[in-house]
């Protein structure tokens, strides 16, 4: 019964992490919108000054920010959502428990998909945005948001124990 109540708490607190990123994206707008910028339009790339994508342009790179929060608010939504339906499932036979990890599941391939799919693969390796103090925090919060939904989806798909 633990490991069906610890899976329902942890898909909660990554839900809720997921939502605090965007909210602080949204309510700092106009920051956010020239981190991007200034990542994706190769500012200070000094180390290797060469990049083979194409730098972006502030209405470009504003898209991608947007494409960015959808992700974000997604995978929060799905998280909190699956996080309801498995604490809803605690007390319910392991077949629907084990339905009720589906939503959570998918909360966690899409934080996967937003922060290391967009910001490690296309942030970190195509924008190369470990050069700038800016994109290498932001770089190392989403190994840090990626790793633990890796984890998670990794502990939802074990079998429980009652």
């Amino acid at each position: 019964m633990i490991d069906r109540k610890l899976k329902a708490v942890f898909t909660f607190l990554l839900g809720v992490m997921a939502l605090l990123y965007v909210t602080q994206n949204i309510v700092n707008l106009e920051q956010a919108y020239g981190a991007f910028a200034y990542v994706t339009g190769l500012a200070d790339h000094a180390a290797y000054p060469q990049n083979l994508l194409p730098a972006l342009t502030p209405p470009l790179s504003n898209i991608l920010a947007w494409i960015i929060f959808v992700g974000e608010g997604a995978t929060g939504l799905l998280l909190l959502f699956g996080s309801f339906r498995l604490w809803s499932a605690c007390k319910g036979e392991a077949s629907e428990f084990q339905a009720a990890k589906d939503i959570a599941k998918l909360g966690c391939a899409t934080a996967i998909v937003v922060w290391f799919g967009l910001f490690t693969v296309l942030g970190g390796a195509g924008y190369q945005m470990w050069q700038t103090e800016i994109g290498s925090g932001s770089l190392i919060d989403a190994f840090t948001f990626w790793a633990f939904a890796f984890g998670l989806l990794i502990y939802l798909n074990q079998a429980e124990t009652i």
